[in-house]
């Protein structure tokens, strides 16, 4: 992970006594319903999520004996791939594993014919991990065989027994889990509390080998055929360009009113993606959907047709709209900032939305959606066409818990 990763992410989520754990697996898993069922002890209707999900827990532990008092305090990342295939943004996901104390892995145990996905997925999560250089035997794996509530799911030794290649000689356990209704209800039943259980003991293992400087675990072997891989070329692509996003909103000497100036006479210091986003940003935080989309559909037209910076091009309607609706969810998605985020400006806000929503750097995010053919259409220049492909992304989510802070 480079060092402007590092610094910007220390910075604005510094080391608290709270665990950071990454939560990670398939789309569809279920893993920010588990996120939202610790949170709050409630079942909220999720979609798969863009981006990532940030929330600050305590679980209730069943042994009295920890040292934690009872509780595991932790920051859970839920790292969504809802928005397009898991192995796209693995050269991503390495930034934000580089600095976990542990990895949640969850399998829907309900779903047999992902199972070998799965194992294949972590391999190459663990091996991108280790391939930057981190220590793999300090980062314990927790497997949630998430759904089991299902009927004809996978047994825990089914699910064990197709990870074995993966985990053997680390510190890894799997556990049964579930949220239901019933669940929410009675929280020792959902299978959560005994698994983070195991995770706290974990974690105590690891502090004490950190003291005595003995071995926990192997180096995982790279996945078959990781460097002819041409997806994981993308993933380094994407990677790079988020950092180099990073590196940008940090130097930016121009603030928020200065770059909407000049936006209004046509002197940005660039016209490219990253200024599509942050214009966006900017507007839809300050005037929020309604009012911005009109500003941001009516400045975006003004700009083509008077700046020098985007001779021989045309406005777009469809592809416009496609964006104004990923950075309004994304805005949506990003959390409340934490006490000691506070006293952020409006540029390191936008840092943070960069963060929480890394999916908004790759350029190609609409063709999850449309196909070439719709997209690129005269029509859909000239006017909005829906997505071919499927559905554009709503606000569930982070609705429903606001919903529930209430």
């Amino acid at each position: 992970m480079s060092n402007i990763f590092a610094n910007i992410l220390s910075r604005i989520y510094p080391p608290t006594e709270a665990s950071h754990i990454t939560i990670l697996g398939l789309d569809y898993s279920g893993k920010t319903t588990l996120l939202y069922l610790l949170k709050l002890g409630e079942i909220v209707q999720t979609i798969p999520s863009m981006g990532l999900n940030v929330e600050s827990i305590e679980v209730p532990l069943p042994s009295r004996g920890n040292k934690s008092g009872g509780t595991f305090k932790m920051t859970g990342w839920d790292i969504g791939t809802g928005c397009a295939s898991p192995r796209q943004y693995i050269g991503m996901l390495r930034n934000y594993t580089h600095f976990t104390r542990a990895i949640v892995w969850v399998v829907d145990s309900s779903d047999r014919e992902r199972l070998t996905e799965s194992t294949e997925m972590l391999t190459e999560v663990l091996f991108s991990i280790t391939n930057l250089g981190e220590d793999i035997m300090k980062i314990p794996i927790l497997i949630l065989a998430n759904k089991c509530d299902k009927s004809n799911g996978l047994s825990i030794d089914e699910i064990r027994t197709a990870f074995t290649k993966v985990t053997t000689g680390r510190l890894i356990s799997v556990f049964k889990s579930q949220a239901t209704l019933q669940t929410a209800q009675n929280p020792q039943t959902s299978g959560l509390p005994q698994a983070f259980d195991w995770l706290n003991t974990a974690l105590e293992i690891v502090q004490a080998s950190e003291k005595t400087g003995r071995s926990i675990t192997a180096v995982p072997q790279a996945p078959a055929g990781a460097p002819e891989n041409d997806a994981q070329r993308a993933q380094t692509v994407l990677a790079h360009k988020l950092e180099s996003w990073l590196n940008r909103s940090e130097d930016s000497d121009l603030s928020d009113d200065e770059y909407l100036e000049r936006f209004k006479a046509y002197t940005l210091p660039e016209w490219d993606h990253y200024t599509h986003i942050r214009i966006a940003y900017i507007i839809l935080t300050k005037h929020g959907r309604q009012e911005g989309k009109n500003m941001i559909f009516n400045g975006i037209q003004s700009y083509i047709a008077n700046s020098q910076q985007t001779k021989g091009r045309t406005f777009h309607i469809t592809m416009t709209y496609f964006w104004i609706q990923i950075v309004h969810l994304g805005i949506r998605n990003t959390p409340p900032p934490q006490p000691n985020q506070s006293n952020l400006s409006p540029l390191k806000e936008f840092t943070r939305f960069l963060l929480i929503n890394p999916n908004v750097v790759d350029g190609n995010l609409w063709s999850d959606y449309y196909t070439k053919e719709v997209l690129m259409s005269p029509k859909a220049k000239e006017e909005m066409v829906l997505p071919d492909k499927k559905p554009l992304p709503n606000l569930v989510t982070r609705d429903a818990i606001t919903s529930f802070g209430k």
